[in-house]
């Protein structure tokens, strides 16, 4: 168990700035949590620490123009009366507040809807069996002519005529 010197050390390393700044690990949380409930006392350093951290926060900030706050509260009216003004809309309309969706297929919906990436693919897939077909063709017919040029018998050099002076 830790005395209270310990404990003292344990503030003074910066562990409850560091907590209440959000920059402490989940075992430096879980450590200060556990020494909390051993330690009574250092909830109130946790509170004088806050209020000293708010403080220097404070120092340096620069008072915003009354106007930002009057907006700001114009703003939350307006957002209290629209909410305020949906809740009176949703009790008196005799319809659910949820939305009811068919999922049933009728005979008029029997079609799916395709994006547009499946169909420039579908598309490409198309174009490119037509071009492998094309090409089959093309090379069967060349080969079909080159399979008749070899097959067929050469005029032999034998049979010429020779020629006189």
């Amino acid at each position: 168990m830790l005395s209270i010197v310990n404990v003292r050390a344990y503030i003074d390393s910066g562990a409850v700035e560091c907590y209440l700044l959000g920059l402490a690990s989940a075992e430096e949380e879980a450590l200060l949590q556990q020494m909390l409930r051993l330690y009574p006392e250092l909830e109130s350093e946790i509170a004088d620490t806050a209020y000293r951290l708010q403080e220097a926060a404070m120092e340096g900030g620069i008072q915003p123009p009354g106007e930002v706050w009057d907006n700001i509260a114009r703003e939350l009216q307006r957002d209290e009366r629209e909410a305020r003004r949906q809740q009176r809309c949703r009790r008196q309309s005799d319809e659910p507040a949820y939305t009811v969706i068919n999922l049933q297929q009728t005979p008029s919906n029997r079609y799916i809807q395709v994006s547009i990436w499946w169909r420039c693919a579908f598309i490409a897939l198309c174009m490119l069996v037509m071009a492998l077909l094309a090409s089959n063709i093309y090379f069967y017919r060349k080969y079909h002519e080159m399979e008749q040029r070899v097959l067929q018998p050469q005029p032999s050099s034998q049979s010429a005529p020779a020629s006189t002076k």
